[in-house]
């Protein structure tokens, strides 16, 4: 990356060297899988029959993103929960939080998707206007240059546009901001270049005539933490060593990606080269003069010679129109396309079987996971890094909008593991043996609040009745029952019922 290196240059004059350079090379490639269009993979030139050449395109499953799509899932679901030590709190935290500008409940999803892909992502969060701001950066616009093993402590991210000048010449207009945190103080620093080439810096401006509503300079004293965080996928980086950030998630499954778009590739040309043809003879194609009843000469066409099922030859003069039918082996694509999405989602940690392709589409499993599943333990893995993540976003948060709170808690969503329908029935079973109340029961399992649970226990108590009570016949609690007494009661039970 021609841009990384120049950055690196103008960064080592400052005494600020970076180590990391090979992996945004690698997030270049992985970012062309991310979306499914890899310049020397999908792009080739086939030789035909004739000698000649043609440029062709290889089609994708797009299975790179679909596998980040789904991991990012599990990790993350619009039933997770952040709350705080109370409600005003929790409630202050979620304006924050769900801004129009933020929109945390979109755009994390977002984020750790994008962060799965490169391997790596940051979260900063910063007061601007009065307002506080969280900024989601992926991992290829981001440098660390402070780290200790794979704690960050120092990094520059990377904002960069295009503008045409006066001159109706396209520049280039970069902002580079240094995030710097050590002995308990934050400091912040904005720098601006511009250059008519896109793979330099260019020249260092003025900053405050660039940008004159951001302070060139932030500090933060006495501080326990700093305001951004970095996400990196807990796996070992056996691309660059001593590097901070991570490999992607498919960044060791790339020959499996290319060996499942070139067998998808071959499935659907199945279809288009195993098209039913019919040959005839080259005479026929050729319009035959025809010559009407007054001597006009028409130009007729048996065939549509535009029509892909006819295929002229020669040497078939006087013989029929012969048909070829050519066997579709559809099914033996299905299987090895089937063997590769095994291999890959073991690969990844999501188990064989995860992906099922059935000529269609790809399926994907939507049973219940088990504790003792590879997709389980790899979720539960990648948690660590995500909760982290985010407990000190809302810590930086708390501090930023002095929100008050003693504890900072964060409730994953795990009924994509939980069998609800089995969690239910031992449930029933337990306040059979009156091991749980039915009350905890209606506002556990049946979603009810604590006074929607008691006035439906009322209810149903009020409804009780014997068989005595319901025939009309005298009990020991209602001795003077009768059966026009006992239907008289139940129209007034049902008339309150209504109302």
């Amino acid at each position: 990356m021609k841009l990384y290196e120049n950055i690196s240059n103008v960064l080592s004059k400052e005494n600020i060297n970076l180590a990391t350079g090979s992996m945004y090379d690698y997030m270049r490639n992985w970012k062309e899988w991310y979306a499914g269009s890899v310049a020397d993979f999908h792009f080739y030139t086939a030789r035909l029959a004739n000698g000649t050449t043609t440029e062709c395109e290889r089609l994708t499953m797009n299975m790179a993103k679909k596998l980040c799509e789904d991991m990012a899932k599990l990790l993350w679901t619009e039933k997770t929960e952040i709350n705080l030590s109370n409600k005003k709190a929790t409630q202050a935290l979620w304006r924050v939080l769900d801004s129009n500008i933020n929109a945390f409940t979109t755009n994390f999803p977002i984020f750790l998707e994008k962060a799965l892909a490169l391997g790596n992502g940051a979260l900063i969060e910063y007061k601007s206007s009065g307002e506080t701001i969280i900024d989601y950066v992926p991992g290829d616009l981001f440098i660390p240059y402070k780290y200790n093993n794979n704690y960050v402590y120092g990094l520059i991210t990377i904002s960069r546009q295009s503008q045409v000048n006066d001159k109706n010449k396209e520049e280039y207009l970069t902002h580079i901001t240094y995030h710097d945190f050590e002995n308990k103080i934050y400091k912040i620093k904005h720098e601006a270049y511009k250059s008519s080439d896109a793979n330099t810096l260019g020249k260092k401006l003025e900053f405050a005539t660039v940008f004159p509503n951001i302070e060139e300079t932030t500090e933060y004293k006495d501080i326990d933490f700093p305001y951004f965080q970095i996400f990196r996928l807990n796996i070992a980086n056996n691309l660059e060593f001593g590097s901070p950030l991570a490999p992607s998630m498919f960044a060791n499954s790339i020959d499996r990606l290319k060996s499942i778009d070139m067998k998808y590739d071959s499935f659907m040309n199945e279809f288009v080269l195993g098209q039913k043809r019919i040959l005839v003879d080259n005479s026929t194609i050729k319009a035959k003069a025809v010559p009407d009843e007054n001597g006009n000469i028409n130009y007729v066409n048996y065939f549509d010679a535009n029509d892909k099922v006819y295929v002229a030859v020669e040497g078939m003069e006087k013989q029929p129109a012969k048909e070829v039918d050519f066997k579709l082996r559809t099914s033996e694509h299905i299987e090895a396309i089937n063997a590769e999405l095994n291999w890959l989602s073991d690969n990844v940690g999501l188990g064989e079987g995860w992906y099922q392709f059935d000529g269609a589409g790809v399926k994907t499993a939507t049973e219940v996971i088990s504790e003792n599943s590879k997709a389980f333990r790899t979720r539960k893995h990648l948690l660590t890094n995500v909760n982290d993540v985010v407990y000190d976003m809302v810590n930086a948060i708390c501090k930023l909008e002095n929100i008050k709170t003693k504890e900072i808690s964060i409730v994953n969503d795990d009924s994509i593991i939980e069998d609800k329908n089995a969690e239910k029935t031992l449930a029933l079973m337990e306040v059979q043996q009156g091991l749980m109340s039915k009350k905890k029961y209606l506002m556990k399992y049946e979603g009810l609040t604590e006074d929607e649970a008691i006035e439906e226990l009322e209810t149903i108590d009020s409804e009780k009745m014997s068989n005595q009570e319901l025939f009309g016949f005298p009990t020991e609690e209602n001795p003077d029952n009768t059966p026009e007494k006992a239907k008289k009661e139940q129209e007034e039970k049902d008339k309150k019922k209504e109302e």
